[in-house]
């Protein structure tokens, strides 16, 4: 949650056993609690100036802090205490430790391209950038943004514009469409990459925003999403980043830029402190369902960090299927990968397998 922001309505409403709880018809709870995505008409394919390529395949942030190898990282020394502690977070009664987001409470991403005749413009205004600032320059005013695009369910009303015509990422919270049609959101935030953000390695290493928010972290959070096609694909090829509970309190552990932590235990993670598996854990014995055991070898592989708090349980990210519905009419976290993995279920996440690093960990000189 940004830090401007109280916290009452964060995640107030999560559901709490993600894309696992299924209604009667075996459609996730959370897709059968929204009307915005249903309903539509005749899928459109060709819209100017809406991208419809991937940013998971191949995966747009390679090369930076998101894909870097955790195999040789070095552990905190209460780092057994903070895994054992992760399953004890979680504030509810419905035996829920961990869930997944598919349509709400993650991050809706659009990518656009401002400078192809046709593109379609809103207009946004976002309360924590002040008149005539440089946050206001970038994430107020005349912005690229599709007809289609809405915010994820839940209280978060998040969602991200990312410009390959000019580079510019945009990430914003609490969105509201107005009667109008233009825009309002609590927070935004933003990056100014190259065209088609193909400096990211080299200029935005760290993954940080410039200015502003959305995710309190004030990072580039949903490329730590899983991306539909790395779920069809079966490979997560970047570190993961989920909502947690609470987080250390008064403690900031980069990448993260920012932290809304209050939990004062010393072994409770920090927001952006990395954490992984065991390189020597065989992840195969832990007879894990089938999701869970994607994403925990991706943390394996490349770790991951707490981006977020949540009321509730923690919570992994999915990429929002806004724009596969617009271009199909079909929301693949309910079809295909549903019937791929059989259950979205990830409540088995083995936090207490998890090596955690010290804060701050592999910050640049």
């Amino acid at each position: 949650m940004p830090a401007n922001e109280d916290g009452v309505t964060r995640r107030g409403a999560l559901a709490l056993a993600g894309a696992g709880a299924l209604t009667a018809a075996g459609t996730p709870a959370a897709l059968a609690a929204s009307t915005t995505l249903r309903g539509r008409e005749a899928p459109k394919v060709a819209d100017p100036g809406i991208w419809h390529g991937d940013l998971w395949y191949p995966y747009v942030a390679n090369g930076t802090v998101f894909t870097r190898s955790v195999s040789a990282m070095p552990l905190a020394t209460n780092s057994a205490a903070m895994a054992a502690r992760m399953p004890n977070l979680t504030q509810n009664s419905y035996g829920v430790v961990t869930s997944l987001n598919t349509t709400s409470y993650n991050i809706p991403t659009y990518v656009v391209d401002s400078t192809i005749a046709g593109c379609p413009f809103t207009t946004m205004t976002a309360s924590n950038a002040s008149a005539g600032s440089t946050l206001a320059a970038h994430v107020n005013g005349r912005i690229p943004l599709p007809p289609y695009a809405t915010p994820a369910g839940g209280g978060d009303s998040s969602m991200a514009v990312y410009d390959r015509g000019t580079g510019i990422m945009r990430e914003y919270f609490l969105c509201r469409k107005q009667s109008d049609g233009t825009w309002t959101a609590a927070t935004g935030g933003y990056y100014v990459a190259a065209p088609r953000f193909t400096n990211l390695p080299t200029a935005n290493y760290s993954m940080e925003l410039t200015e502003g928010s959305s995710a309190v972290v004030a990072m580039l959070n949903p490329l730590m999403q899983v991306g539909i096609s790395e779920a069809r694909n079966g490979v997560i090829g970047h570190a993961l980043d989920f909502t947690i509970t609470n987080a250390r309190s008064g403690v900031v552990s980069w990448p993260a830029k920012q932290s809304d932590g209050t939990d004062s235990n010393v072994d409770t993670p920090a927001e952006g402190q990395w954490f992984r598996f065991p390189p020597t854990l065989d992840l195969d014995t832990l007879g894990l369902r089938p999701f869970t055991l994607l994403l925990a070898r991706a943390a394996q592989k490349y770790g991951g960090m707490a981006g977020d708090k949540n009321l509730f349980c923690h919570a992994f990210n999915v990429e929002h299927p806004a724009t596969e519905i617009q271009r199909t009419g079909s929301n693949p976290w309910a079809t295909d990968i549903l019937a791929k993995y059989g259950s979205l279920d990830v409540n088995d996440f083995p936090w207490a397998h998890t090596q955690w690093a010290p804060v701050g960990w592999g910050k640049p000189a």
